[in-house]
Order: C-alpha cells, then structure tokens, then sequence
C-alpha cells in the first residue's frame, strides 16, 4: 500500500511537471529598425500570470496580471534608455525570468531562468505543500503564528519531492506564516485561520 501512495505521488508529479512545461513561456524579439519590443506568450494558470517589467535598480516599469488562458503581450521599450532591464512572469508556481539588454537599437536576451516554488492548497482546517526540489538541497520548513512564534520547524534533506500537510483544527484563530528556505531563496506564505 505504501509503494501504491508513492508511485501515485510520483505519476502525480510528472504529470505536473509535464501541464507545467506546456504552459512554458516564450519570449519573442522583435528589433526592427527603431522598433524596440519583446512579445510574451504563454498559457496563464488558474491563478493568472503576473508580469512585470523592472530596470536595473528593480523599479517596477510595467505590471499588469493577466487572466486565465493563453495570451500573447507586446511590451514597447522603444522609449527606454539604454541598459538593463528584467522582464519576470510568475504564476504561483514558477517564475520565469528574463534578463533584456537595450543597447542602441539592438535588444538581446541575456539570461533566462525558471524557479520552481512551493505550491500551497488550504482546505478547510488543512493546509497541503509540495515543492519539486529537483537538487535534492536542504530545506527548511517554519511556521509562524500571529505573534511571530515558531509553533512548528522541520528540516528535510535528500528529497526530491517534498510533500507536507498541516492540521490546523486544534489552531487559535489568527494568522499564520509558512516559510520554506532552500538553496538560499526563501518562501512565504500566509494562511488565516478562523
């Protein structure tokens, strides 16, 4: 029975990581003579896509939070001054992140990047995690409650797929914080509790 549980969580995984790669992005060129834009196509999840693009100092140029479906965005940087830009599109689950350099007439895309976050599901006292954590890192699991108290810590290490439900039934109201540090990024996530 406990084989079955894991080979079903397995399957489970891959057929997320697989509805997960449909929905991948594609950043399109377009540099045509005075014409400085890039073209943003992907498949928005439930929750909607959020964009945004930011210049070096992480100032926010652009945001907008699209809708569920696919869609295709222009972004016009033809006003823009020479330098370098970051273009992210995040969807809960990963965000996509592009690294745009302007220089004259020319735009070039420098670096991409995908990070996988923990995905967090609350059902009624319950709240579920699971995280694709593809290099095995040490990670470590908090939570907080309204008064910045740890009511619980746990440290995993080895495990790719990383699975964790909380019962909160037995809870004080309030407001409570999940925090998942691995490979020196850190995730949040707040719940409230009634």
């Amino acid at each position: 029975m406990k084989n079955l549980v894991k080979f079903t969580t397995v399957v489970a995984f891959m057929f997320a990581t697989v509805a997960g790669m449909a929905r991948e992005p594609k950043l399109n060129l377009l540099s045509a003579g005075k014409a400085k834009s890039v073209v943003l196509t992907m498949d928005a999840s439930i929750n909607g896509v959020q964009v945004k693009l930011m210049d070096s100092d992480l100032n926010v140029i652009y945001s907008e939070k699209m809708t569920e479906g696919q869609f295709s965005k222009k972004l016009n940087l033809k006003d823009l001054v020479d330098g370098v830009y970051f273009l992210s599109a995040d969807d809960n689950m990963t965000e996509y992140s592009y690294t745009i350099v302007l220089d004259n007439n020319d735009v070039k895309i420098v670096a991409a990047d995908e990070e996988i976050k923990p995905f967090f599901r609350k059902t009624n006292n319950m709240i579920f995690m699971n995280y694709l954590n593809l290099d095995k890192s040490d990670l470590s699991i908090k939570i907080y409650d309204t008064e910045s108290r740890t009511v619980f810590t746990q440290e995993v290490t080895d495990e790719m797929i990383v699975e964790k439900a909380f019962n909160f039934a037995d809870a004080f109201p309030g407001t409570y914080t999940v925090t998942v540090k691995s490979a020196g990024k850190t995730y949040t996530e707040e719940f409230v509790v009634n």
